[in-house]
C-alpha cells in the first residue's frame, strides 16, 4: 500500500508549496493549492556560454474535502521568470479576495488574486500587481518573503518583507482601490554579509507580537531580528548557534515572541525572542530545513502544536511539540530529491486533514496521511 494518496509531476523544478485553509466543515469545501516551480535555462550560444534564462510558473490545485483527496487538473501561469517561494495572505482586508505573492528569479514579487471561475465551481489565479524592476539591476534573487499577518490594524494595507541573494532584506506596502491592488517598496537595507561579501538570506519573517520587528537567516549562519525603524544594525542576533545557514523562520501563529528556526544543519529550534540565549528546544529532522509549517489548527498553548517541516534530501518530518521538548512523529520519505516545499491540507475538521509536498529535481509532489506515516516508520 502506497503511504501518499495522490501524486503529480510538474512541468518545472517544484520549489514551493502553499495552501490556504478553510476553517469550514462543508463536505463541499475545497483548499486551494499552489505550487511555484522554477526552471534555469542553460544557453546553447556557443558565443555567449555564461547566458542563461529562467522560467517559472504557479500552478492552482483545489484539493476537494471527501475520503479521497487528490490533485485536480490545474490552472498554470506563466511567469516572467522562476519562482522560489510564495505566500498566502492569511487575514481578510476589506472584501478584497484572497492574494497570492510570488518572490522570483527576477528579483520582483508578483501578486494573484484568487478569483471565482466563469463556470463559478473553479478558481482561478489574475495578476493584481507587481513591484518595479529598478532593482532587478543587480541581478538579485529575490528568496523569499513573508506577509505581515500578525498586525491588527483597520488601516486597508498589508506588508510584506523579502530577502534577497545580494544579502538586502526590504519592506513593501501593498495599498488596495476599488481601481487596482499595488505593491511598492518602502525600505531595503544590508542584512548579511561573510568574510566581506554579500551573503543569500534564505528566509525572512515578521514577528508576532510587535509590528515593528522583523527576522532574517542567512548563509552566514545568523538569525538576525531587525527593528524596521533603526536598520543601521539588528536589534540582536543569534549567531553562535548554528551550525550552517539558517533557512527557515517561521513565527507561532497565536503565541507572541516564539518562533522556529531551521537550519542546513539540519535541526528545527524553538525560540522566545525576549530570551535569545536559551533556545527552549531543537529536534534534529534529518536533513536541511528549507519550510516549517505551523498546523492551522495551533491553540494558544504550545503543548499539541505540530509543526509540517520539508527537510530537503531527509523528505518530510511532522514535529509535535511540548513546552520543553519536541519530537518526529511522523516521517514521509517517498521524494526522490530535495523536498522544497510543504504545507497543510486542513479544512476544520479535527481528523479531516493531510500534508502536501513538493520535490525540486524529480518534480514529483505528493498528498500523504500523516497518520499513517506515523504507523509506518519508526523514528
Amino acid at each position: 500500500m502506497d503511504p501518499w494518496l495522490d501524486q503529480t509531476t510538474t512541468a518545472y523544478n517544484a520549489c514551493s508549496l502553499e495552501t490556504l485553509p478553510f476553517q469550514c466543515n462543508d463536505p463541499d469545501a475545497k483548499v486551494p493549492l499552489i505550487i511555484g516551480c522554477y526552471q534555469l535555462n542553460e544557453s546553447t550560444d556557443g558565443d555567449h556560454p555564461n547566458t542563461s534564462t529562467r522560467s517559472g510558473e504557479l500552478r492552482l490545485y483545489a484539493i476537494h474535502n471527501g475520503d479521497n483527496l487528490y490533485f485536480d487538473k490545474p490552472q498554470v501561469v506563466h511567469m516572467e521568470s522562476g519562482v522560489l517561494d510564495g505566500k498566502w495572505r492569511c487575514r481578510s482586508v476589506g472584501s478584497s479576495p484572497p492574494l497570492f505573492a510570488s518572490a522570483c528569479a527576477s528579483g520582483r514579487i508578483h501578486l494573484h488574486s484568487l478569483e471565482c471561475g466563469s463556470d463559478n465551481t473553479s478558481w482561478r489565479l489574475n495578476h493584481a500587481a507587481s513591484t518595479e524592476s529598478e532593482h532587478g539591476t543587480s541581478n538579485a534573487l529575490c528568496l523569499s518573503l513573508a506577509w505581515d499577518g500578525y498586525t491588527k490594524s483597520a488601516n486597508e494595507f498589508d506588508r510584506i518583507v523579502s530577502s534577497y541573494s545580494d544579502g538586502t532584506v526590504a519592506l513593501h506596502n501593498v495599498l488596495y482601490s476599488k481601481e487596482q491592488t499595488t505593491i511598492s517598496e518602502t525600505e531595503r537595507w544590508d542584512a548579511h554579509s561573510m568574510f566581506g561579501c554579500p551573503s543569500e538570506v534564505w528566509a525572512c519573517s515578521f514577528l508576532r507580537g510587535d509590528e515593528n520587528l522583523v527576522m532574517s537567516g542567512a548563509d552566514d549562519c545568523t538569525l538576525k531580528i531587525w527593528d524596521i525603524r533603526q536598520t543601521g544594525k539588528p536589534s540582536s542576533k543569534i549567531d553562535k548557534e548554528f551550525e550552517a545557514g539558517v533557512t527557515a523562520i517561521s513565527s507561532h501563529p497565536l503565541i507572541d515572541h516564539m518562533f522556529a528556526v531551521g537550519s542546513y544543519d539540519e535541526y528545527v529550534r524553538l525560540y522566545d525572542c525576549r530570551m535569545l540565549k536559551d533556545q527552549l528546544w531543537k529536534v534534529h529532522v534529518g536533513g536541511g530545513v528549507w519550510r516549517i509549517k505551523w498546523h492551522p489548527n495551533c491553540g494558544t498553548d504550545l503543548n499539541g502544536s505540530r509543526i509540517l517541516i520539508a527537510a530537503m534530501d531527509g523528505g518530510c518530518r511532522v514535529i509535535e511539540c511540548c513546552d520543553s521538548r519536541a519530537e518526529v512523529s511522523s516521517s514521509f520519505t517517498e521524494h526522490k530529491s530535495m523536498a522544497y516545499g510543504a504545507d497543510w491540507i486542513w479544512f476544520g475538521g479535527q481528523h479531516n486533514e493531510a500534508a502536501a509536498s513538493c520535490s525540486f529535481y524529480d518534480r514529483q509532489a505528493f498528498l500523504w496521511n500523516p497518520e499513517v506515516c506515523r504507523s509506518s516508520n519508526t523514528n
